[in-house]
């Protein structure tokens, strides 16, 4: 069977998927959590980007730090981007450093951080349907 096959999928709202991927994005922010550990491919939703995703500052920082040849994948919706390590999860109220501040800047209160590592866009994203939660395709 297929590496493919054995591997989960979430999808998540372009452009975060996007800046999972190409930004320097490290926490994908959640409102519940997973047992599961290991390779995650990210897929863009359908969705289009709001007005206020598109203004977030740490957005526009992570484009300007991009290559040119990561930008054409921001705003592309329904492709599977890239592949990451969902290394860890925790909460909010578990991560505070010594500074007092959260453990990343993408990091919201209130909510789940998964932690995702080793992020390795697709040399060639292919469009996919998505589904909320894991998902296999």
């Amino acid at each position: 069977m297929s590496d493919l096959l054995l591997n989960r999928a979430m999808t998540i709202r372009n452009p975060w998927a996007w800046a999972i991927i190409n930004g320097g994005k490290d926490v994908e922010n959640r409102s519940w959590q997973t047992d599961y550990r290991g390779p995650l491919y990210i897929h863009a939703g359908l969705a289009e980007p709001s007005e206020a995703d598109r203004a977030d500052p740490l957005l526009s920082k992570a484009l300007e730090n991009a290559a040119s040849s990561n930008l054409d994948t921001r705003f592309r919706r329904g492709y599977v981007l890239g592949t990451v390590n969902l290394s860890s999860i925790h909460h909010a109220n578990d991560c505070k450093t010594q500074a007092n501040t959260m453990c990343s800047e993408w990091a919201h209160p209130g909510q789940y951080h998964w932690e995702l590592t080793e992020a390795r866009p697709l040399a060639c994203p292919f469009p996919e349907k998505g589904k909320q939660g894991l998902w296999r395709f």
